[in-house]
């Protein structure tokens, strides 16, 4: 899309009820970073119905704003200069693929565009228990939805870690793998 990136992007990703929030919120408050909140959830919750394939294509459209939002208020270099994102299109197409069996095509590019590759990917694993929320839907498939997280990082030649156990060695994890890039 002839986007500059000024900045170096960290999405955090990977299955519902992986705790990808809170580690994406952890990291932007350990570096000091810009955290851009996955649009997804505050668009659903705020639908009014159950949502359907068709709003995936504004859903990928509110993802970018809000990544290219948060982007614009990256302050500077160093250690600052980055952009922690809850979730990205990774996210967006596995939900896609898992929940309405697209393989191609994808409505939420429509809105989205040409994804922008961040510098690096941490994936969350699904080793913890399952936290109920009323947007979560498969407490059964964290590890398949895991394996197509993995496999679509892998296809697209993405620099990723997977984050394992609790939230504290998750958030150490993260800052070594982070610490690599500067």
């Amino acid at each position: 899309m002839g986007e500059e990136q000024l900045h170096l992007k960290i999405v955090v990703t990977g299955p519902e009820s992986s705790g990808k929030t809170l580690l994406a919120g952890a990291l932007a408050a350990a570096l000091n970073a810009i955290c851009a909140p996955e649009f997804a959830r505050y668009y659903v919750a705020h639908l009014g119905r159950p949502y359907v394939h068709a709003d995936l294509r504004p859903i990928g459209r509110g993802q970018k704003a809000w990544e290219s939002w948060y982007a614009a208020r990256v302050p500077g270099a160093g250690r600052q200069n980055l952009l922690i994102c809850d979730t990205d299109w990774t996210v967006l197409q596995v939900w896609e693929q898992y929940r309405f069996g697209v393989d191609s095509d994808f409505l939420w590019q429509e809105g989205y565009g040409i994804p922008q590759q961040a510098d690096l990917y941490l994936l969350c694993a699904p080793d913890f228990p399952w936290q109920p929320d009323p947007l979560r839907e498969h407490p059964e498939e964290r590890d398949v939805l895991f394996g197509m997280y993995k496999q679509l990082l892998r296809d697209n030649n993405a620099r990723f870690t997977v984050m394992q156990g609790d939230p504290g060695t998750r958030l150490q994890q993260a800052l070594s793998v982070i610490a690599e890039l500067f």
